[in-house]
């Protein structure tokens, strides 16, 4: 049985929306709604609720990845993933999209296909995330850790509750969930990020990185959150 996704493209260049809404077509994203404006998009979260929205940066009226902080208030049931569609392309402008709470990002100019592939690992992530948060109540791990995945926060025994941006917890309840085991780089994009076609990437990196500073005494010499060159990475308690 096939799912419908309500979508918001937010997009103001007229002849690359029409192109990106007959593409869409080729996936189980409907309806769409299409607005050009920060202002519009606005409206439109309150309004609805949509599952995914594809979000230029450079709008009229303003930069469109001042939505994302409100959007990452959200419950992470209800909360939509969201695609950063820029011309800023460059590793500094994917950086800040990400740290934003983007959940991915894609410069332009861009094929149709590579789309239409970024919004269905999009969908898969996005339907292993509301199974994981309808079958149980916050998981409890061992040891003081603690996940809540409505509010998307972590609890660890020196640090308390820390409020994180979806993809972090995503990270951060993969590597909790099984402490103690290697996980691979290509084992996390493909769990974590939904990426079925691996290149090479920085992105895990990156993103440990952000979870050893807020949980980590010293993040340089990190405990928990444990990189093991050649190998993958581990949680340890």
């Amino acid at each position: 049985m096939k799912v419908n996704h309500p979508a918001l493209l937010v997009e103001d260049e007229e002849a690359l929306a029409s192109a990106i809404l007959i593409a869409l077509k080729q996936t189980d994203l409907s309806p769409v709604v299409h607005v050009t404006t920060l202002k519009a998009a606005e409206s439109a979260i309150q309004k609805n609720v949509f599952d995914i929205i594809l979000l230029d940066r450079n709008l009229p009226d303003g930069e469109g990845t001042e939505i994302i902080p409100v959007l990452n208030r959200l419950p992470l049931s209800v909360r939509p993933m969201v695609l950063v569609l820029s011309a800023r392309g460059t590793t500094q402008d994917k950086v800040e999209g990400l740290d934003l709470g983007a959940d991915d990002y894609l410069s332009k100019p861009f094929t149709l296909e590579e789309l239409t592939a970024r919004i269905k690992a999009m969908l898969r992530r996005l339907a292993t995330s509301k199974t994981a948060i309808q079958s149980s109540e916050p998981t409890n791990p061992p040891l003081d850790w603690s996940l809540d995945a409505n509010s998307r926060k972590v609890f660890s025994p020196t640090r308390g509750w820390i409020a994180l941006t979806p993809i972090e917890f995503k990270l951060a309840s993969h590597l909790i969930l099984n402490a103690g085991k290697v996980l691979t780089r290509e084992e996390l994009l493909k769990n974590v990020w939904g990426f079925r076609f691996l290149a090479k990437t920085r992105t895990v990196d990156f993103f440990l990185g952000k979870l050893r500073r807020q949980f980590e005494d010293n993040p340089i010499q990190p405990k928990h959150f444990l990189t093991l060159r050649g190998a993958g990475y581990k949680f340890e308690y």
